[in-house]
């Protein structure tokens, strides 16, 4: 893909009225100035969800999620954003031009058009054709326990025998030769084409707005590959797309779990059997892609694998994805993910028709964290009676806690590996402490942002400050004002450059709006999205209720005394720690000069709270 320019974007931007955007999929109601719903994004029965014609921004009370038109198609659509730039650009009947090449927006709506044809003439294959290969296609289904109707709701079909049956029939509807070679549909062999696909059932894989986008194939009888996927063309990933995800969506948001196998008929059968909320990976191990996907849904992801060891190391390979995402800390950016095994290595197919439907909810219900079953696994795979063994569990371990480090859970696991290994909880936090995380297989994380698209984001800690203790109050509160008010953003400037910011989160995003100097509202939105939109996201509700504040210097004032008081806080247990550490005797001078110093930092805390009492009594004055 290529570039697409600021202009383009700010054509599209204005093009786009956020109201009639999102009154195509919410049903909204004027109340003064503002329009509310219910939010789409999770389940209410009150509105919280509020949109400002005035500033075309979009907020969530009860998510916390909110933005732009742009960020709403992401959302919505599971988008990135220069693909929700093109969505919108088509909606407005906007031609885009993008730098450096890349796929016209055109052009991809006409791979996706032959790859529904595709599905049709499969589809059709499949259900009507007499031929001996379409026979055995559906006696394949029918030993699986899909009949036609269920091929029909799922849109499957059949590749028949022959090397260019497809190809022939989507050329005559008007397809060009490098359209079905681009969309992997065929492929070119000297100066004709041949089918990718050929003898199998086919499962079309769509988007999350059921268009169909690829084909995963299995092979009728024997053949090698047994199962044939499309490769990765400009309309598809693998990395990025799950097996019904269009269909399962609304069942992961409604039902509080996505849960995740690794077989098509797998899904279909979980589907058949009323639980509709299961996706499947394309052939390849899970992204991190994937969990942030199924995360936009769900908080409650579920990994089903096979009980056998192949199932046991898929679910051991997939703890690469856990990050601070699995973390208390995350707030509401937090993604469970837990792991179910299948008992006597049976697939989840012949489980749920052996066992139920029920009993199957009741192994989902019970999916223990993916983090404590890797540390299980890991600990069981030593001689947890000796030294060593226990040594060398400890080493295996410690690994997986690293890409939780300076969490809660890192704390609770800490002393859970200390009560197994028979050890105390500093030997084992000296282990995570020391240990080098394992290198990720999957894809690179998403939250790296795509260059050169006006929107890159900043990766690293969530961008949506947590709010927890006083000092994250005073320093959240200080944004608040900074993002309201132009005129306090030299004093924060000042603040961040005493070093009294101490959220990372927060003096990233402090920073972004001093950046943008005196621009209010959507300018000032406009202005840190172009940096980071997780940041605009996370301070759009403050520029919808953006108003004029009475008497800005004494509440900036009174802030900056605050942040002044947990600073010297800081510093007085930090030189008492050191004061500790030292013999009275032995050591004189230096005792003698950390108590001087104590004493004067705790003269200097006491006249910054005496200050703040009085503003508190008098509601002005100075606490400085």
């Amino acid at each position: 893909m290529g570039r697409i320019s600021d202009e383009d974007i700010q054509r599209v931007r204005d093009a786009t009225d956020l109201v009639s955007l999102i009154s195509e999929t919410v049903v909204l109601k004027k109340k003064g100035r503002l329009f509310w719903g219910l939010c789409p994004f999770h389940g209410e029965k009150t509105p919280s969800f509020k949109v400002d014609p005035s500033t075309q921004l979009w907020h969530c009370f009860g998510c916390s999620e909110g933005g732009d038109a742009f960020g709403f198609v992401m959302r919505t659509e599971n988008l990135e954003f220069p693909d929700a730039v093109r969505r919108l650009a088509e909606r407005a009947h906007i031609e885009i031009v993008e730098e450096g090449g890349g796929l016209p927006a055109g052009r991809k709506e006409r791979l996706i058009a032959a790859c529904e044809a595709a599905a049709a003439f499969y589809h059709a294959q499949l259900t009507t054709a007499r031929t001996p290969g379409a026979q055995a296609a559906r006696e394949y289904m029918k030993d699986r326990g899909f009949g036609i109707d269920v091929a029909k709701r799922f849109n499957l079909g059949y590749a028949p025998h022959g090397r260019d049956n497809l190809t022939k029939s989507l050329l005559r509807d008007g397809f060009s030769r490098e359209e079905l070679v681009e969309a992997n549909l065929a492929m070119a062999d000297g100066a004709s084409l041949k089918d990718r696909f050929y003898n199998r059932v086919m499962f079309p894989i769509a988007d999350l707005s059921g268009r169909v986008i690829a084909f995963g194939g299995r092979v009728v009888g024997t053949g090698e590959p047994k199962y044939l996927n499309t490769a990765e063309t400009p309309i598809f990933s693998k990395s990025a797309n799950l097996y019904a995800i269009d269909r399962s969506r609304n069942e992961i948001v409604s039902s509080g779990t996505a849960l995740v196998v690794e077989g098509y008929t797998d899904v279909i059968a979980l589907h058949e059997a009323g639980i509709a909320y299961a996706v499947a990976t394309l052939g390849t191990a899970l992204t991190e892609r994937h969990v942030r996907l199924l995360g936009r849904f769900s908080s409650r992801v579920v990994y089903l694998f096979d009980g056998d060891a192949a199932g046991i190391r898929a679910a051991d390979r997939a703890a690469e994805f856990i990050d601070w995402h699995a973390t208390p800390e995350a707030g509401s950016s937090k993604t469970d993910l837990l792991v179910a095994i299948i008992p006597e290595g049976a697939d989840p197919a012949d489980y749920v028709a052996a066992n139920g439907a029920e009993k199957m909810r009741e192994l989902i219900a019970d999916a223990q964290p993916l983090l404590r079953f890797v540390i299980d696994q890991r600990l069981g795979q030593h001689d947890l009676g000796s030294p060593e063994g226990r040594l060398r569990a400890l080493e295996a371990a410690a690994v997986v806690l690293t890409r939780v480090r300076g969490s809660i859970l890192e704390q609770d696991y800490t002393n859970y590996l200390a009560d197994r290994l028979l050890t105390d909880f500093t030997t084992v936090k000296r282990a995570v402490s020391s240990a080098k995380p394992e290198p990720r297989r999957g894809e690179a994380s998403t939250a790296q942002g795509v260059a050169g698209d006006g929107a890159p984001s900043s990766g690293g800690p969530p961008t949506r400050p947590k709010a927890d203790g006083p000092q994250e109050k005073a320093e959240r509160e200080l944004l608040k004002l900074a993002v309201m008010l132009p005129a306090a953003r030299g004093r924060a400037r000042e603040l961040l450059a005493e070093g009294l910011i101490t959220g990372e989160d927060v003096r990233h995003v402090v920073g972004l709006v001093i950046e943008a100097g005196d621009a209010r509202r959507r300018e000032l939105y406009d202005a840190v999205a172009r940096t980071d939109r997780a940041a605009a996201e996370m301070i759009s509700s403050w520029l919808m209720d953006a108003a004029e504040v009475e008497e800005v210097e004494y509440a900036v004032r009174e802030i900056a005394a605050r942040l002044k008081d947990f600073d010297l806080a800081r510093q007085i247990l930090a030189k008492k720690a050191q004061l500790r550490g030292l013999d009275a005797e032995k050591d004189r001078a230096a005792f003698d000069g950390l108590f001087r110093e104590i004493a004067e930092l705790q003269r200097q805390q006491e006249t910054v709270r005496r200050g703040l009492r009085d503003m508190e009594r008098s509601g002005g004055g100075d606490a400085e």
